[in-house]
């Protein structure tokens, strides 16, 4: 025997090398052969699912073997045989079912091929059924359609064929099931048992952004599946889902703001319910609204009383801007709630030295979004220049004076000098220039000066103060060469009998005798 199977194992690997080389050298019929294995692999699976399903002939049996049902409801099962090849002519089926789960309620014969019905039975937790025909048939056939109703207990109902239930072959008269091993029952659940669901997005006290897409998402389970959950906004429902994940997208672009619910439903088949916790959600602006710092600018300089200014607005829809805050180096100074926004920053409270300055504002929403603007960075600068020293007249003439200075010092800079006279400001000189030529003057006449040092904020140095006079005229010289000379006489000739206050030496309001007295009486010095 041993040897036998050696030689069968011998000749079957033969084959099998044949063969994988015929699929080698033939590839096209590599892939028929696929298909025909695959083929009988797909009906093999075929089958065990359908003997998994229907017990193998001969048979009595219950179909379907399996159902969910809520309480109360009323269900049918099929009562059928399968007598495979051989021929019968009478069944007798019997099978129990709990009476604490399900009511009988009746047997309809309808379609089936045992057309003469004898005596059959329904309750107390037992259904005996009996027919027969003229004839025989074979197969599968029906016998009778049973209809029960569950009761308002839960639990599983098993349905199971009890001693007497035979199938009769129509040539021997005997039974050819062979046992109740043959048969195969039922198993029926009465499913009162809710889904349990949560709501897992968004969190319960959190807050959704006004005008975007909301994901609500939800997870569920049950003893037996979810066919569906609904979701629920403010008690109305909005949307189902029948597929994990379970999943709504909330447009909350309409939604008022504020607080809003949300809660999601769980159904089974047999229409059992459950539901999540209800959770609050804060509907709120979530868009930072715009500020851009005005005043002061970067890099300029500040003294005294300074404003910070800024301009902010809100999104489109958006709550509004409730307040912009100013700062400086990090420092809450003040805060304005009315456009435009706006401080008074007292600097002499601050070092005369660089600063950062900048502004925060805050919508109206809840919580409140927040915009920080850009940075200007500042000097400070409250301290005056040195007063300018060695004020002095450096020349002079009948109708101009020089004056000059030496330089004043500042923390920052000095930035110019303004020169007044008798009280009356001449000039403000820029840069670093140290003189000033004051013309247009009276001969032999005495001026009060004042320089005061200046810097790039304007604050002011004390003042330098100088008297200085213009030089003396000698009587006689008109056209003040310091000299009484020839040209003089000539200009007081040119000027005879009229009204000339320079040749008009007397000043008697004509240029006449007396004039040329007073010249030739002064010639020469």
């Amino acid at each position: 025997m041993a040897r036998k199977n050696s030689t069968e194992t011998k000749t079957k690997t033969s084959r099998s090398h044949r063969v994988v080389r015929h699929v080698q050298e033939h590839p096209r019929w590599g892939w028929i052969a696929f298909g025909v294995v695959f083929a009988a692999i797909g009906g093999y699976i075929l089958l065990h699912a359908s003997f998994a399903a229907t017990p193998p002939a001969p048979t009595v049996y219950l179909t379907p073997s399996t159902k969910n049902m809520p309480i109360n409801t009323t269900f049918t099962v099929q009562v059928r045989e399968n007598s495979g090849t051989a021929t019968v002519n009478a069944v007798q089926a019997n099978f129990s079912y709990p009476a604490t789960l399900v009511d009988f309620v009746s047997i309809d014969t309808t379609g089936t091929a045992f057309t003469t019905i004898a005596p059959s039975s329904g309750g107390n937790g037992q259904v005996s059924i009996a027919q027969g025909l003229i004839g025989s048939t074979s197969g599968d056939q029906l016998i009778a359609t049973v209809t029960f109703k569950t009761k308002t207990t839960g639990g599983t109902a098993a349905m199971a064929f009890t001693s007497g239930t035979a199938l009769l072959s129509n040539t021997t008269n005997t039974d050819i099931l062979g046992s109740l091993a043959a048969t195969g029952g039922g198993s029926y659940l009465i499913d009162t048992v809710a889904p349990t669901v949560s709501v897992t997005s968004p969190a319960n006290g959190s807050a959704v952004s006004a005008g975007s897409t909301a994901s609500v998402t939800a997870t569920a389970s049950d003893n037996d599946s979810v066919s569906s959950v609904d979701f629920y906004i403010d008690g109305t429902k909005v949307s189902t889902d029948t597929t994990s994940p379970y999943n709504y997208s909330w447009n909350t672009t309409n939604v008022s703001l504020g607080t809003h619910t949300i809660q999601a439903k769980a159904t089974d088949p047999s229409g059992n319910l459950g539901s999540s916790s209800t959770i609050s959600v804060n509907v709120a602006d979530q868009t930072p609204p715009t500020i851009t710092l005005t005043a002061p600018t970067n890099g300029s300089a500040l003294k005294g009383s300074a404003t910070i200014s800024a301009t902010a607005s809100d999104n489109a829809g958006g709550a509004g801007v409730a307040k912009v805050e100013f700062y400086v180096d990090g420092a809450l100074k003040g805060t304005d709630t009315t456009s435009p926004y706006s401080i008074s920053w007292d600097t002499t409270t601050a070092t005369n030295a660089s600063h950062t300055v900048n502004a925060i504002a805050y919508d109206a929403a809840t919580p409140a979004n927040t915009a920080t603007s850009g940075n200007s960075t500042v000097t400070v600068d409250n301290a005056a220049p040195s007063t300018p020293s060695n004020l002095q007249m450096t020349s002079n003439t009948f109708t101009s004076i020089t004056l000059s200075w030496t330089a004043s010092s500042d923390n920052v800079g000095v930035t110019g000098y303004r020169v007044s006279r008798n009280g009356t400001v001449l000039t403000t000189t820029s840069g670093s220039s140290f003189s000033y030529i004051d013309s247009g003057l009276t001969a032999s006449t005495t001026y009060s000066y004042s320089v005061v040092a200046l810097d790039a904020v304007g604050n002011a140095s004390p003042a330098a103060t100088l008297s200085a006079s213009t030089v003396t005229a000698k009587v006689g010289d008109i056209n003040g060469d310091n000299n009484v000379d020839i040209t003089d006489l000539s200009i007081l000739l040119s000027n005879w009998s009229m009204t000339t206050p320079s040749a008009d030496l007397n000043h008697d309001g004509v240029v006449n005798i007396i004039d040329l007295s007073v010249l030739l009486s002064h010639w020469g010095t």
